[in-house]
C-alpha cells in the first residue's frame, strides 16, 4: 500500500507578487518551509536532499533558458565552492546526506543555511 500525502496549497509570498523572484529567494523560502515543519516536499515536491538538487538546477536552466542570469545564485555557488570549501566532486547533496547520516532533511538544511548565511552577509541593510 501507497503512502498519500494531502498538501494544501498555499499562496506564494505576498513579496513575491508583480517583481522577478531569483533562486537565493527560493532557497530561503525552502528553508522557511522546513523550519515550520511544512516539509521539503512542500517546495520541491520530495522529500530528498537530491530533489533540492534538481530544484536548483531546474531553476537556474530555465532562468538561463530563458535569457535570464542570476548573479546571486551563480555568486553563491562560488563562494559556496571558494571560501566554504564545500562543493565536493561528487555534488554537495551526496557529501550532506553522507556528513548527516542519511537524513534528508538535515542535508538540505545544511545547504539551505549555508544559503541564508550567504544571503546575510550580501544583502546587508546600508546604516541610516
Amino acid at each position: 500500500m501507497s503512502e498519500k500525502k494531502i498538501a494544501k496549497v498555499e499562496p506564494l509570498p505576498e513579496e513575491w507578487r508583480g517583481r522577478r523572484v531569483g533562486l537565493m529567494d527560493a532557497l530561503l523560502y525552502a528553508r522557511k518551509r522546513i523550519l515550520e515543519r511544512r516539509g521539503l516536499w512542500s517546495v520541491t515536491g520530495f522529500d530528498t536532499v537530491e530533489s533540492l538538487a534538481a530544484f536548483t538546477i531546474g531553476w537556474a536552466s530555465n532562468t538561463q533558458f530563458n535569457g535570464g542570469e542570476d548573479l546571486e545564485w551563480q555568486e553563491f555557488w562560488d563562494w559556496l565552492r571558494d571560501e566554504k570549501h564545500e562543493m565536493p566532486y561528487e555534488g554537495w547533496h551526496v557529501k550532506y546526506l553522507r556528513d548527516c547520516d542519511g537524513d534528508h532533511e538535515r542535508a538540505a538544511l545544511k545547504f539551505l543555511d549555508f544559503a541564508a548565511e550567504f544571503v546575510a552577509l550580501r544583502r546587508k541593510t546600508p546604516s541610516s
